[in-house]
């Protein structure tokens, strides 16, 4: 009896040291996890999941050789308005794995959308708010004029619990005080009502992230603790800013989506007037790269988005543009990566932008490092989503 205890313990003992063998193996492959450089390093997946990263040997059904390559993350696009399908699958190429929508006028459709890019290879995922939080004929109705509204029929609590009830990810809110293009301002929602909605949506478990371009706005928005600003200051005669705004910002904890890629993106093709409006009272590039500086001096986490919709930015390449604005502004290639990547999962609590043991296998794998320069981002050898490449 003994005996046979021993030869059972014994084949235990020999199964238990047995090495673990996983679908897929990269070795030997550069990894940026969305927060730091990780070096060289192997990567087990099994199916559509990161299973191991480490160090040391590891066995796989499958084995791919990553040496000279570097992987990141998907990365994040923090700001878009996605309203056809194709809009969905144009970043995908480019490595662009993650929407966040800020904004749709069929709050059904998003949600189709969203189910169907959880697992669609060639599908950016989308994530999003819905309806934004506004008054009647305040922006942008003139975008949906079908849209839910904050009125005297509905109220503040009635209007975030049909938005939890159509499965929103997040709670945008519009503040838009200044004229546009000539245009008088829009009717907006007043301080205490969008306190209401922040209090109230986080009372639900929901972030709230803030449409403001202006200082005064979100000086006064950021005593009300939202959780983000999806832009930044957008008006030259707000020049120059006192430090205390960036110093109140820091405080809040909010964190900022710039959105001031367009700043490095051709006219070419618009209307004179509306060329000679934008250079007279929106902050060209150097101006809005000189903001970022002091963000990212004031520690605020930035998060890059683009505010990607039809007639403006695209949903591809000009990502980059945006990036670029970070450099401009002094940014590290290591500071630039994170606000593609990691900064996204911080900011909005998602699965999304990172890669560690139990994440998405979810990933760019690159030709070159863009620890060494960022543009090699855009020097793409393969895309991967949940275990799969296209």
């Amino acid at each position: 009896m003994k005996k046979l205890q021993l030869l059972l313990l014994f084949a235990i003992m020999g199964s238990c040291s047995q090495p673990v063998t996983y679908d897929m193996v990269f070795e030997n492959v550069h990894l940026f996890d969305g927060y730091k450089d990780m070096g060289r390093v192997h990567i087990g997946i099994n199916k559509d999941t990161i299973a191991a990263i480490t160090s040391e040997k590891i066995s796989g059904d499958s084995i791919i050789n990553g040496a000279g390559k570097f992987i990141v993350p998907g990365l994040v696009n923090a700001h878009v308005h996605a309203s056809e399908l194709e809009h969905l699958q144009q970043g995908y190429e480019h490595g662009i794995l993650t929407l966040l929508n800020m904004h749709t006028g069929l709050e059904d459709r998003e949600s189709d959308w969203k189910k169907m890019t959880r697992d669609s290879v060639g599908f950016s995922s989308l994530y999003g708010a819905g309806h934004a939080a506004t008054v009647p004929n305040g922006h942008p109705t003139q975008f949906s004029p079908g849209m839910e509204t904050i009125n005297d029929s509905v109220s503040i609590k009635m209007w975030v619990d049909n938005r939890v009830q159509n499965g929103v990810d997040y709670i945008k809110v519009i503040h838009e005080n200044r004229s546009f293009m000539g245009n008088p301002a829009q009717p907006t929602l007043d301080y205490p009502q969008i306190k209401e909605i922040i209090d109230y949506a986080h009372e639900k478990g929901y972030k709230v992230v803030v449409h403001a371009t202006t200082v005064e706005g979100m000086l006064e928005i950021a005593a009300l603790k939202p959780d983000g600003f999806v832009h930044m200051v957008d008006y030259k005669d707000e020049l120059p800013i006192d430090d205390s705004y960036y110093q109140t910002i820091q405080q809040s904890g909010a964190f900022i989506v710039p959105t001031g890629g367009i700043s490095l993106k051709s006219m070419d093709g618009l209307p004179p007037f509306m060329i000679e409006w934008v250079n007279a009272n929106l902050l060209n590039a150097a101006e809005r790269a000189a903001i970022i500086k002091k963000y990212h001096e004031n520690n605020i986490l930035l998060v890059a988005g683009t505010d990607a919709q039809e007639g403006q930015m695209d949903f591809g390449k000009d990502y980059f543009l945006e990036l670029d604005l970070y450099q401009m502004a002094g940014l590290s290639n290591t500071e630039i990566l994170k606000t593609a990547t990691g900064n996204a999962a911080k900011a909005f609590n998602l699965p999304i932008g990172e890669l560690s043991v139990g994440s998405k296998a979810t990933f760019v794998v690159l030709n070159d490092s863009p620890l060494e320069d960022i543009a090699n981002l855009q020097n793409i050898g393969e895309v991967w989503k949940n275990g799969k490449r296209e």
